[in-house]
């Protein structure tokens, strides 16, 4: 039984990985990176910040970068612990944190983005929490790195606690997570077949399943950079709702998801029909509108991939509506 008064599943690792004592350090920074310029020298600058005194790493996982990034990244080693892994044949940024992951040698998994820019005690507030969970995500600032306008086209990322798609279990964004080593071998790691955005949530839902809670920590705070045009904004969300029926579908076998409803997809586009308006009345309502419907388009995609019906921007009964921010 650990330190938060439940007993875990026994830790036996599906991703084919032992948790080793061998050459262990404290924690490991998990960061893909691929053509991570001009905002990767932000993010190493907050790293050689770090008021966290313990043994730790810094791994840049290079998913196949041609701009400056390894030049920034070697410029910094004399600042950080920093370790470089090619992972450019791995599949997007999940296959380059499970290619990090596998040669980690932190007792503690942090992961973060490359574009973002972590706090001063980042690692300290992380570490700290794990002390006492087995699974954590932190808080992510909207504000800092964004402007009103990008800000007003999505909801907050962390409304002072973790989002719950579906309505059913938490998750944490992959930009500001952090696991236990074994809890996070126990789970089988990022599913880099998922594709970026499901691997995030299917990976902190097989924790919680696994036994474990995983908690939010406002403390450990991140300031999230969002895309700042349109037309990312829409390719981002189109992913993020691409992602949901993939997720309905492995729940649903499972018994964990009820089955979509056509009720549901019929209400969504009549929504979409009567807030049309919204195009012409103003750049925030405008690029929430596109958001949400590039969401939706995504939800119908990914229904058509994995044959299940998952379309709607409905939140469950009594649920905040989070499922169509993103992280």
């Amino acid at each position: 039984m650990d330190n938060n008064g439940y007993t875990p599943a026994p830790l036996t690792s599906r991703s084919g990985r032992s948790p080793s004592a061998v050459d262990t350090i404290d924690v490991s920074v998990i960061i893909p990176v691929r053509n991570g310029m001009p905002y990767l020298p932000e993010q190493l600058a907050a790293l050689a910040r770090q008021t966290y005194r313990g043994r730790w790493e810094v791994i840049i996982s290079d998913n196949g970068s041609v701009d400056e990034s390894l030049d920034a990244v070697r410029a910094a080693s004399d600042s950080i612990p920093l370790r470089i892994v090619d992972s450019r044949g791995a599949p997007g940024a999940a296959g380059a944190r499970v290619a990090a992951a596998k040669v980690a040698r932190g007792q503690l998994l942090l992961f973060c983005d490359a574009d973002d820019v972590i706090a001063d005690d980042w690692v300290e507030q992380m570490s700290k929490a794990l002390d006492q969970y087995a699974a954590v995500g932190g808080h992510i600032d909207d504000a800092s790195l964004n402007s009103e306008a990008v800000q007003s086209w999505r909801p907050p990322s962390t409304p002072g606690q973790l989002q719950r798609p579906f309505g059913l279990m938490s998750f944490a964004g992959a930009g500001n997570c952090g696991f236990r080593r074994a809890v996070y071998d126990q789970a089988g790691g990022f599913d880099v077949h998922a594709g970026d955005a499901a691997a995030e949530i299917e990976l902190c839902w097989q924790v919680q399943l696994d036994g474990y809670e995983l908690a939010y920590v406002p403390t450990a705070v991140v300031a999230y950079r969002h895309v700042a045009d349109l037309r990312s904004l829409m390719r981002q969300h189109r992913n993020y709702g691409k992602a949901q029926p993939h997720v309905v579908a492995r729940y649903q076998s499972l018994g964990l998801l009820p089955p979509g409803s056509w009720r549901d997809a019929a209400a969504t586009l009549a929504w979409f029909a009567v807030h049309a308006i919204n195009l012409v009345r103003g750049t925030w309502r405008r690029g929430d509108y596109l958001r949400m419907l590039a969401f939706v388009v995504g939800q119908v995609q990914g229904s058509i991939e994995n044959r299940v019906l998952y379309v709607t921007i409905k939140p469950p009964r009594g649920i905040r509506n989070t499922e169509t921010s993103g992280v």
